[in-house]
Order: C-alpha cells, then sequence, then structure tokens
C-alpha cells in the first residue's frame, strides 16, 4: 500500500490531501461486527487519505471507533511515504487543537478542519498571548519578537502544542473560504462509492480474522488500477471500462 501510494502521489500534481472514513459494511447476522446507529447497519470501517482524488493509504477499524485517534498513523505515513501536501482537508470530525498543530508541524501543511458553525475566536491562541507564552521562556530562547512561524514552532516543542492548535483553529474561523464540511464529504464519498462499486470493499462472509487483510487487499488493487492508468497516461484515470 505504502509503495503504491508514494508511487501514485508522485506521477500527479495535486498537494491537497484529505481524510475521511467509509463504512465497511458486513452481514446483519456478523457477531463481530458493531452496529453503527449513524449508517443504520453493522460494520467496520476504513480511514483514507487522498490526494485530490487518488487514494494513497488507509488503516482499519472496528465500526463504532472513532476518526480523530486515527490522525496520527495517517500523518506517519504520509511521511514516511515522503509525500509533500500543501493543505490536509478534514470534516469536522477531527476537530481539536492537537491536530491542527500536528497538521502544521509535522506535515508543514495547513490543516482544513471543518467548523461547527457555533465555533468561537479563542483568546489563548492570538498574537499577543503566543508572544506572552514564548517571552516566559526567555530562558530556552524564547521572545516575542519572534516571527509567527518561528514562535509557533518553539511553542510547539515546548509544551504549548494547544495553543499552536488554538491560533492555527482561529486563522481558519477567520478564514472565510475554509473547507464546508458537506462539499468535503461528497467528494470523499463520490471516490469511496468508486472503490465499493469497483473491488469487494466490504466485510460480508469474511472471517473476522482476515477482514483487515482483505480490505487492505482490495484497497491496493485499487490503487493498483489508478497506478497503471496514470503510468499509461490514460486521461480518464478512474474508469477502468477497458479492462473489463
Amino acid at each position: 500500500m505504502m509503495m503504491v501510494g508514494e508511487r501514485i502521489a508522485k506521477l500527479i500534481e495535486s498537494r491537497d490531501a484529505k481524510l475521511d472514513s467509509t463504512p465497511l459494511e458486513a452481514s446483519r447476522y456478523d457477531f463481530f461486527s458493531d452496529f453503527n446507529p449513524h449508517y443504520g447497519c453493522k460494520m467496520d470501517k476504513a480511514h483514507i487519505t487522498m490526494i485530490g482524488t487518488f487514494p494513497i493509504y488507509m488503516n482499519y477499524t472496528d465500526g463504532l471507533v472513532g476518526d480523530s485517534p486515527q490522525l496520527p498513523l495517517h500523518i506517519a505515513a504520509v511521511l514516511k511515504m515522503n509525500v509533500k501536501i500543501n493543505e490536509y482537508w478534514l470534516d469536522g470530525g477531527y476537530d481539536s487543537f492537537e491536530n491542527h498543530a500536528d497538521i502544521w508541524y509535522k506535515l508543514k501543511a495547513k490543516p482544513l478542519i471543518s467548523l461547527p458553525v457555533d465555533a468561537v475566536i479563542n483568546e489563548e491562541g492570538e498574537v499577543e498571548r503566543l508572544g506572552h507564552w514564548a517571552n516566559k521562556m526567555w530562558k530556552l530562547g524564547g521572545s516575542k519578537q519572534m516571527k509567527i512561524d518561528n514562535m509557533l514552532r518553539f511553542l510547539y516543542e515546548n509544551g504549548r502544542v494547544e495553543q499552536v492548535g488554538m491560533y492555527l483553529r482561529n486563522q481558519n474561523l477567520k478564514d472565510k473560504s475554509s473547507p464546508d464540511s458537506e462539499n468535503l464529504r461528497a467528494e470523499c464519498e463520490r471516490i469511496h462509492g468508486h472503490i465499493k462499486k469497483t473491488v469487494k470493499f466490504n466485510v460480508r462472509r469474511i472471517m473476522e480474522e482476515s477482514k483487515e487483510l482483505y480490505s487492505k487487499f482490495n484497497f491496493v488493487a485499487y490503487q493498483l488500477l489508478l497506478l497503471t492508468n496514470l503510468q499509461n497516461k490514460v486521461k480518464a484515470t478512474h474508469s477502468f471500462g477497458m479492462y473489463i
């Protein structure tokens, strides 16, 4: 998966990443899979990072596992694949100060996480407060005169991760062009749906101990189809009619 994902990322121009989960539907009689009331079925989950519309990495979890705790795995995978991105789009389920800060610091990318309509500016994330805390750590080299990027990096590395996330979240809140959760989810669901129409991307009639492996096998099979089209410069990259 990592090898194919890295190769795909090198062949495409997009540098905008997206992360969202999709249900891996199980049999209604499956004893092991969880019933997810949001989706109204028994299921497991695939958490997928895409560059543009190209899936490069997924991890598998049980059906009721939260989305946000999966982000560190995806950040680590993107770093290991040496994929350079400019933005990382996520829906509101990933909204936390730590996630904002980790994306900015580790991936050197702009975190674009959909925010709720009642989100408010956090005062601890304003430049004046950042400068205050940087100044308090003057013995470590901190100063309120530092450029903002240097100050954020300094605070992140010295235990003020949440405050860095507050600043980044504030910037998104002030930016009226920040991503809309519905638009983001619609684009992800379109590709997730295409994967499910192309390969067996569910866990029906699969033994419990084999579900994760089969899900990843089928994910890689879809990746390979995309990679074949990319290498052959097929314009309709997500169309596989010629192979049928």
